[in-house]
């Protein structure tokens, strides 16, 4: 069992490359912000102590006004915790008169002298005393009952008291701010960046979709920016030497092969007045298959010249009788029969020398891989089908995708030959707008299918041929 080569890894799009680095680059850009936000919040004792005054006052309000809402004097707050990181703390609630309705570790709170006025709003403070920094204040609250106030004493052991009050800092002024305009940004960007490379991508496509047989065709020119269209331009002067250079290979190819034609003629004739014998036979061999191959590669230049401008009707039947009777004598005294079925084929458009070559070389290689006495059959139809079906040893599953490249042989020890007439095959077809394939048929053998355009009034049978 044969194992297929793992397929190449492809490298990371640049669209995605891009996206990557915006993606980073703003996290990064998130990451400094809070590097600067943090230190500068957390230095800033006034502001801490104030946020966390405001932080428990609004803690202790929302349990005095969760429903239902009793009296003050009857709520039990005595569950209400003490922050996490204070060694010490106590509130007091003072109702709209000044009249104290509840107190919590009333040895923590200062007496009335410090209690608010009823002009105070909220207020904050910071005392050095013998057990550390204690901070105190008022917030003002509008409840059910009327206005009232809760006043806060409290001894924070180091920062720890803190560190709620630094992390709701960054969630409500650096998070929720910088996280929407962060990923608004991040879209924004993205989508320019797809917008960008939008005519690389049509280029890509461009050049995937160019076809050998049309060397002639460029990339449409983009106007998005300088640098894609300095890309493309390059690249259309690159196709445009290629298209040079395969003119000048082709002209060479054909007019070496043109230029062999006499001197190989002239050396048949000077091996034909040799005498008789072994040395004779074998130089007469090598100067057939020269000029064979000689011939082939005229075929192989005509067909890539081919334009269908140029093309007339042609009658597929009639093609295929008049390419029978002028190769019939040739399969004969190879032993082989061949058969024409008619299968009702339509009219094409094309060129009949070529088209005729093409079948030509269909039924060569039909006698050249069959054994001697088995029937060659030359099908004709359904529609713009032409087919040639042998009752050989078939085709390898293997050899199906390759047999119709140019110099491909399967063996360089077998019978002489370049590999060019299937090729030949392949370019005519293609030069019509048709295809071919190869299979083997359902009762033995090959069976090689050329199929063409059908004119717009006709369509295509589906009758397999080589049934």
């Amino acid at each position: 069992m044969v194992e297929s080569a793992p397929s190449p890894l492809l490298p990371t799009s640049l669209f995605r490359q891009i996206a990557t680095r915006l993606a980073i680059l703003m996290a990064i850009f998130a990451v400094l912000d809070v590097a600067i936000v943090v230190p500068m919040y957390a230095f800033d004792e006034q502001a801490l102590a104030e946020d966390f005054i405001g932080r428990q006052a609004r803690r202790i309000a929302r349990v005095r006004n969760a429903p239902p809402a009793p009296p003050v004097e009857g709520l039990n707050l005595a569950a209400v915790p003490a922050p996490f990181g204070v060694t010490e703390w106590g509130f007091v609630i003072v109702d709209g008169a000044l009249n104290p309705v509840y107190r919590q570790n009333e040895g923590a709170v200062p007496g009335a002298a410090s209690w608010p006025s009823l002009s105070t709003l909220d207020w904050t403070r910071r005392d050095s005393t013998k057990e550390g920094v204690r901070i105190s204040g008022v917030r003002r609250f509008q409840g059910e009952a009327g206005t009232y106030w809760v006043l806060i004493h409290a001894h924070p052991a180091g920062r720890a008291a803190y560190w709620p009050v630094i992390g709701q800092e960054l969630l409500e002024h650096v998070a929720l701010p910088l996280l929407p305009l962060t990923l608004l940004l991040l879209v924004f960007s993205v989508q320019v960046v797809r917008r960008m490379l939008s005519p690389l991508e049509a280029a890509a496509a461009e050049v995937d979709a160019l076809d050998p047989s049309r060397m002639e065709a460029r990339l449409s020119t983009p106007s998005a920016s300088r640098e894609v269209y300095a890309l493309v331009t390059a690249v259309n002067r690159a196709l445009g030497r290629l298209q040079q250079a395969m003119t000048t290979l082709k002209s060479f190819t054909a007019d070496a092969a043109h230029e062999l034609r006499t001197p190989l003629s002239v050396l048949r004739l000077r091996i034909e007045s040799l005498p008789e014998g072994a040395s004779k036979t074998r130089l007469g061999e090598d100067v057939q298959a020269m000029t064979r191959l000689v011939n082939q590669m005229l075929d192989l230049a005509q067909a890539d010249a081919l334009r269908l401008d140029e093309a007339g009707e042609i009658d597929l039947y009639d093609l295929a009788s008049a390419t029978v009777a002028q190769i019939a004598p040739h399969a004969f005294s190879s032993g082989h029969e061949i058969e024409l079925v008619d299968r009702g084929g339509s009219p094409v458009r094309g060129h009949a020398d070529a088209l005729g070559r093409a079948l030509r070389n269909l039924i060569e290689n039909a006698i050249h891989h069959t054994s001697g006495g088995a029937p060659i059959e030359v099908i004709v139809g359904p529609g713009t089908r032409l087919a040639v079906r042998d009752h050989g040893p078939g085709l390898p599953v293997e050899d199906r995708d390759r047999i119709f490249d140019r110099f491909w042989r399967k063996s360089r020890s077998g019978p002489v030959g370049a590999g060019l007439g299937l090729g030949i095959v392949r370019s005519i077809v293609e030069a019509h707008g048709g295809a071919v394939e190869a299979g083997n048929a359902s009762g033995g053998g090959a069976v090689f299918t050329c199929t063409f355009p059908a004119r717009p009034s006709e369509g295509l049978g589906h009758e397999d041929p080589a049934d």
